[in-house]
C-alpha cells in the first residue's frame, strides 16, 4: 500500500467499531462489482423470471431430448434441401 493508504488505515483503526464498520461498508460499496457476480445475479434473475412465468401459466416445460431431436430433424431437412441434386 502507499504511505497515504497506510496512514488512512492507521487512523481508521483508532475509530470506534461502528464508525469503522460504516467506513468499510462505504468503501465496499464504492468498488465495482466482480463481473462473475454480475453474471451470476443475471442468471438468478432469469431463473426467477422463468419460474414465475411457469407458476402463472405463461410458459410450459418441454422435454429436453424432444427439443434436441426436433432441432436435429429441422437441421437435417434444411441441410438436405440445400444440398445439390444430381
Amino acid at each position: 500500500m502507499t504511505a497515504t493508504a497506510d496512514k488512512i488505515l492507521e487512523e481508521a483503526r483508532s475509530l470506534p467499531d461502528d464508525e469503522r464498520r460504516r467506513i468499510a461498508e462505504l468503501l465496499l460499496d464504492s468498488i465495482s462489482p466482480d463481473p462473475a457476480e454480475e453474471i451470476e445475479a443475471a442468471w438468478v434473475a432469469e431463473a426467477v423470471r422463468r419460474a414465475n412465468e411457469l407458476e402463472r401459466g405463461e410458459a410450459e416445460l418441454l422435454d429436453g431430448q424432444m427439443v434436441l431431436d426436433n432441432l436435429k430433424a429441422q437441421y437435417r431437412v434444411t441441410t438436405d434441401a440445400s444440398a445439390p441434386k444430381g
